[in-house]
């Protein structure tokens, strides 16, 4: 007699959430492929009724989903439905993860703490693979060394990981000793990633939530001892944070002093300088715009190498731009002295767009403070942001505020975000270079833009609401997961694209719905 073979969809389960947490940080073509296998699991494990019911009396979840509903409503006021029908197939996620997970039997805690060391190997694997690229190819950026999700998603997953692995060695008596080490060892390494990835918006994340949730914890707790620890600490991080920008500040600003009067007129093969007096851009002290021989610079550059005087770098800049901000960086002269004494490396950083000897390492977290600082003060002197990720943000506020402010109540649809940013950095007549016109990078102004006020408000309950009615702003995980959402989309379009709304969708819905409540694991 055949013997019946019968699928175990716990087991299937498990793996199709494991291969979502594998996915989140390391491949978008995986998180397809666990979200196909969770769905079909779902659908031949049957018991429609039961899981229908259920999906439709937990208020939470039906809240959640209605994030979707949201962008589906917002087709009535969509002109571009090309672009609807691809933003609402980005946010599918958000409706099928949250009615597989809350319709599914919950975790106990032993899976829950599996799935959360894999999700965190995952990450370790692909701060790994980002290293080996920083070490062993020529970068041009170091958002490049992120090939599998944009540098801020993996940032995102990071400092999850991070605070996963602190719950595990300060709160989870299962674990051993040993892995506890292991786990202290991982948790330093990512920090320290951070820094070689220069992710200033990974270490305010993680530097904001941790302070935060430590906040949230003593004040629960009522031990005075760890709150005056813990006040002490975040003094000395502020004064010490406060010193470097302070001093990474006074370095950029810093101005050798030249006399205007007394600039030499020639250079020593008998060409004339061109001195902008006008400018007052430094590099490294050094003014930029003065000693400049074109001429010597064109043929000079041109004889050391293959790339145009007048031709763009790497970085899509103009290499003469580039060259000079380099050599001023320098103390050199822009002529043909200047450029002969560039060393062969120097010329290839130059190629890369790289514009000061301050930024030619691969990776250093006080460069790029200074690279931001540097973005300030050219943005202020110049009203131009184009290139400079920070003050662009700035330049992508306005322009939403400007899109807002004609269309307060029910914003432009959920299609037709881009046709309302081409038409408003039009009407702003903004310096902005059209490469660089885009959308919000900030969630909420997002939400705002699409949706008018209305939508704002709802997006607002739809993340508070939730975690409410649960008492899940006491559970550990789904704590500082919230934190870290709502922190990143200050700065970012979080949930506009499919690594964000993957990771968004996924651990709202696991730690909401996802892991049984009786379990202590999470409890702060």
């Amino acid at each position: 007699m055949p013997v019946k073979w019968k699928i175990d969809h716990s087991s299937v389960y498990f793996f199709g959430l494991s291969l979502m947490v594998i996915a989140l940080p390391l491949s978008k073509f995986l998180m397809s492929v666990a979200q196909f296998i969770l769905i079909i699991n779902w659908l031949t494990e049957r018991q429609f009724k039961e899981k229908v019911y259920s999906f439709f009396h937990n208020k939470a979840a039906l809240v959640l989903v209605s994030l979707l509903v949201l962008h589906i409503i917002g087709l009535v006021f969509t002109s571009d439905f090309g672009y609807a029908w691809k933003d609402l197939r980005t946010k599918a996620p958000i409706l099928a993860l949250t009615v597989i997970i809350s319709t599914t039997k919950a975790l106990d805690s032993r899976k829950f703490k599996y799935l959360m060391l894999i999700f965190i190997g995952a990450v370790l694997s692909g701060t790994f693979i980002s290293t080996y690229i920083l070490y062993t190819k020529q970068i041009i950026d170091i958002r490049e060394i992120s090939i599998f999700i944009s540098h801020i998603r993996f940032s995102l997953n990071i400092c999850l990981a991070i605070f996963a692995m602190v719950y595990f060695v300060f709160k989870e008596n299962t674990i051993s000793s040993l892995l506890k080490s292991i786990l202290i060892a991982i948790t330093i390494w990512l920090i320290v990633f951070l820094f070689l990835f220069e992710s200033v918006t990974g270490l305010l994340v993680l530097m904001t939530s941790a302070t935060i949730t430590l906040i949230y914890i003593l004040i629960k707790k009522s031990n005075i001892y760890y709150s005056i620890s813990f006040i002490i600490l975040l003094i000395i991080i502020c004064i010490l944070s406060s010193i470097t920008i302070k001093n990474s500040i006074e370095e950029v600003y810093q101005v050798n002093p030249v006399d205007f009067s007394n600039l030499e007129k020639y250079t020593p093969y008998g060409n004339k300088y061109e001195h902008d007096t006008t400018r007052s851009s430094v590099e490294n002290g050094n003014y930029v715009w003065i000693y400049i021989s074109m001429r010597e610079l064109r043929d000079a550059w041109n004889k050391r190498s293959d790339f145009d005087f007048d031709s763009l770098d790497k970085k899509s800049q103009y290499v003469s731009y580039t060259l000079i901000r380099f050599l001023a960086s320098k103390g050199l002269k822009k002529d043909m002295d200047g450029v002969n004494q560039l060393t062969d490396e120097e010329i290839q950083i130059v190629e890369r767009g790289i514009a000061s000897v301050n930024y030619r390492d691969k990776s250093n977290i006080r460069s790029r403070i200074h690279q931001i600082i540097w973005e300030y003060k050219n943005y202020y002197e110049t009203r131009d942001p184009s290139g400079h990720s920070v003050m662009q943000r700035l330049e992508f506020w306005k322009a939403s505020i400007g899109i807002i402010k004609r269309n307060p109540v029910i914003g432009v649809g959920t299609g037709d975000m881009n046709i309302a940013f081409i038409d408003q950095y039009k009407r702003m007549n903004s310096p902005l270079d059209p490469k660089y016109q885009w959308r919000s990078h900030n969630q909420f102004l997002s939400i705002f833009v699409g949706f008018g006020i209305i939508g704002l408000l709802w997006f607002l309950f739809i993340l508070i609401y939730p975690p409410l009615i649960l008492g899940k702003f006491h559970d550990y995980f789904y704590l500082t997961f919230f934190i870290i959402l709502i922190i990143s989309m200050l700065a970012e379009d979080t949930i506009e694209s499919q690594a964000g709304v993957s990771f968004f969708a996924f651990f709202s819905a696991l730690f909401l719905f996802g892991k049984k409540e009786n379990d202590d694991i999470g409890s702060t």
